[in-house]
């Protein structure tokens, strides 16, 4: 999708009429395209609905304006972070986690998580802290507490600082540009975390 000297956002050839949820899902799959490649100040209604091939009266219908079509984005797009089953070991229990953080990077196309968290306003902030953020950072200590409780890890540790530090180094990749890969939470946990947690004086 590139954006034209004029502007405007040109419509795919042949692009079908579409309705319902799978209107809304190309429209939400729009907008974070859109926030990738042109920033979020630049998006538009009007650009919207041109990527998406629909129209401006369609989307005021449904929303009030870009930043509540923003919202409802992230909203349905957010992963919920599960409560952590106890799989007997620190390393799965992070694992599971910090997967879920890495797949809300992904189902918003990376940087444009970023982008609308630093960018859009409190609300959005707000809401990938609610969904994604505040409930990493809790599962993280209740794993990390078992691990003490199962002398897998140092209490001295088990702390707010370094239960945000995965999330962190995600959100830090996505900075730079591109969704974290499956592996990159990987090497966080048993290059991080699990050596930290488990350190010797």
């Amino acid at each position: 999708m590139s954006v034209t000297d004029s502007g405007r956002l040109p419509v795919a050839e042949g692009a079908k009429r579409r309705r319902g949820t799978e209107l809304r899902h190309a429209i939400f799959d729009t907008v974070f395209d859109l926030i990738n490649e042109i920033g979020y100040a630049r998006v538009t209604m009007e650009r919207v609905a041109v990527a998406a091939a629909t129209s401006k009266a369609v989307l005021y219908r449904r929303w009030d304006d870009k930043e509540a079509l923003v919202l409802d984005a992230l909203r349905e797009s957010l992963p919920t972070i599960p409560e952590v089953p106890d799989q007997g070991n620190l390393r799965d229990d992070l694992l599971a986690v910090l997967e879920v953080v890495r797949s809300a990077f992904a189902m918003t196309k990376g940087t444009a998580f970023h982008l609308v968290a630093a960018e859009a306003g409190g609300d959005c902030r707000a809401l990938a802290d609610e969904r994604v953020f505040a409930p990493a950072h809790d599962a993280i200590l209740t794993t990390m507490r078992r691990a003490v409780e199962r002398g897998e890890a140092r209490p001295e540790f088990v702390t707010d600082l370094v239960a945000d530090i995965g999330a962190a180094l995600l959100r830090s990749r996505a900075i730079d540009g591109e969704i974290p890969p499956e592996s990159l939470v990987t090497s966080i946990v048993d290059e991080v975390l699990l050596p930290l947690l488990s350190s010797t004086r």
